[in-house]
């Protein structure tokens, strides 16, 4: 039995804090972002252990983590980026269901590697849904990012919530893989055979310039690509500029958009470019060709 009376108070917001769930799906044609979570992988893992609905709203939490106070009690998971989690004061793992009393303090140490993690607690965060759904996302829910003092209300546990007892083995690929798989883009075929295969043999470094609409790369291609009228975006679709630079779009990206697609990333591909940071190495791999 459970009571919508639980209550997450943010005492260190830490880098860059949000409410992400799979997304805000079917309003392109007014212009609102999908959202999301960025890593889907380890989002869904949250959920998974715990045994919530697949859309339950988590917390997602770039590069330093911060610091919680639970004001009831439930059960709680970390997922994504490796990092030191502490409960009181006491060490506990990533990957496995903690159970939470009230009054626990959750701090989370700076990413040891990877970029964001992913605080999942029993039944989601109950935060307001907003067509559809609880991600977080300026000028669309009432909030965007976490703040100090803030309390995140979630369902709280009168009776002990169901416990995981299987203890899930860690897949680095994702923070440590360099490979981004891709499709050709719908404007591919009118690259150049060279500019096209250097996609693929060129070393790609990710810039200061990003954040949840979209990544720019450090590195140059030849750009003989004109601008096509205004045409559909996704996140992971990447965009060559009339400067030779490439841009991902990731989950808070723009609907639409003027520069050439050239690639767009799987779904596999957008989580583990979410967990690289800035200077990290990519590779595009192409997984389907035309």
């Amino acid at each position: 039995m459970k009571t919508p009376d639980g209550k997450l108070e943010v005492v260190n917001a830490g880098f860059y804090g949000t409410v992400q769930d799979l997304g805000r799906t079917g309003y392109g044609h007014w212009g609102i972002p999908a959202a999301g979570a960025m890593d889907q992988q380890s989002y869904q893992l949250a959920n998974h252990l715990l045994r919530n609905e697949p859309n339950a709203a988590c917390l997602e939490l770039t590069m330093i983590g911060g610091e919680f106070l639970f004001h009831h009690p439930t059960t709680a998971v970390l997922t994504g980026a490796p990092a030191s989690i502490q409960v009181n004061q006491q060490t506990v793992p990533i990957n496995h269901v903690i159970e939470i009393a009230k009054g626990d303090r959750l701090k989370l140490s700076p990413v040891k590697s990877g970029c964001r993690m992913y605080l999942g607690v029993h039944g989601g965060f109950q935060t307001p849904s907003v067509l559809g759904s609880r991600s977080w996302y300026a000028g669309i829910t009432p909030h965007d990012r976490l703040q100090e003092g803030m309390h995140l209300p979630f369902s709280a546990a009168t009776t002990q919530p169901p416990r995981a007892l299987a203890k899930v083995a860690m897949d680095d690929a994702l923070f440590e893989d360099q490979k981004i798989e891709v499709y050709p883009g719908p404007e591919a075929s009118e690259m150049g055979d060279t500019s096209f295969e250097k996609l693929f043999s060129t070393d790609f470094h990710l810039s200061a310039k990003q954040n949840r609409m979209g990544i720019q790369l450090e590195e140059k291609i030849e750009n003989q690509l004109q601008e096509i009228l205004t045409s559909p975006v996704y996140p992971g679709t990447v965009q060559l500029t009339p400067g030779g630079k490439t841009m991902i779009l990731m989950k808070d990206a723009q609907v639409t958009g003027g520069y050439p697609r050239i690639l767009q990333l799987t779904e596999q591909g957008i989580s583990c470019l979410s967990q690289k940071k800035q200077g990290d190495k990519i590779r595009f791999i192409l997984i389907n060709e035309w």
